[in-house]
């Protein structure tokens, strides 16, 4: 029996969906790599199917494996590719001055984030100078979408549909987010959608609330988000709607310069 040509695509398509969710949970912070074990578990995937893979992408240079600890990594090709995609599309570069006028003005932790599938990428923040300093997620850190004020703000400017289904993709990862389960998700995306801004407290970590506002490419669609984080009781309800307006200014400076790019800004999206 043959394999057909559309099955052949098929079965490719597959596995370069499935390496590509490897590579995505080695970009999570380590800082002597992951177990082939932890590997299979945060994607899902089976031991021998992550093992073939890992073996496949190892071969490539996109992984690296320690021959004596059998812990794998990102390897020299994907530093390779990210520097050279880093030239084409600096997000963290072209929202430098936003997230400091954020910090200035606030004092307290700001974060950039940007979607990655079916995830949260924190891939900048400035500190807060407040004497209690809140850094929640560290750069290069995943979460699902909809876990935190910053992965909601993102599901804010997708449909009912797609919200729901990225919802339900998240369900079997939450149980390590404190109290955060699926009708928690939901219930913190009406109340977001409501008032126009996403805000989280005390459902990922307790004590810490954050406010986040979406950033969006020039079809509508949710690229990232801005997010301002700090303890309780500097986060009174009566203080978000300030953070929403200055979370909201800096997203629509960043997605101008996003969606009308100048030759100096060297920014083009895929």
């Amino acid at each position: 029996m043959t394999t057909s040509p559309s099955g052949t695509a098929r079965d490719t398509a597959k596995s370069l969906g499935r390496s590509i969710a490897i590579l995505k949970a080695l970009s999570a912070p380590s800082r002597h790599g992951f177990p082939l074990s932890e590997l299979s578990r945060m994607t899902g995937l089976p031991h021998p199917t992550t093992l073939r893979l890992l073996r496949h992408l190892t071969e490539s240079g996109m992984v690296a494996c320690n021959v004596q600890t059998k812990l794998y990594r990102l390897g020299p090709l994907a530093f390779e590719l990210g520097l050279a995609a880093a030239e084409h599309c600096d997000i963290r570069g072209l929202c430098g001055e936003s997230m400091d006028r954020l910090q200035a003005e606030t004092q307290d932790t700001c974060y950039l984030t940007l979607r990655s599938g079916f995830d949260a990428v924190c891939l900048d923040r400035r500190e807060g100078l407040s004497p209690i300093r809140v850094l929640t997620l560290d750069v290069g850190s995943r979460r699902p979408l909809g876990v935190g004020a910053a992965g909601l703000a993102i599901l804010l400017r997708l449909s009912d549909g797609e919200a729901e289904s990225l919802i339900q993709a998240a369900g079997p990862r939450l149980a390590r987010y404190n109290r955060m389960d699926m009708d928690t998700m939901r219930t913190l995306l009406t109340e977001s959608r409501e008032r126009g801004y996403a805000v989280c407290g005390n459902w990922v970590t307790l004590g810490v609330t954050a406010v986040a506002m979406p950033l969006c490419t020039a079809d509508g669609r949710p690229l990232g988000s801005l997010s301002i984080s700090a303890v309780n009781h500097r986060m009174p309800k009566e203080r978000w709607p300030q953070l929403a307006a200055l979370l909201r200014q800096e997203a629509d400076l960043i997605q101008r310069r996003l969606n009308n790019p100048t030759p100096a800004q060297g920014v083009r999206l895929p």
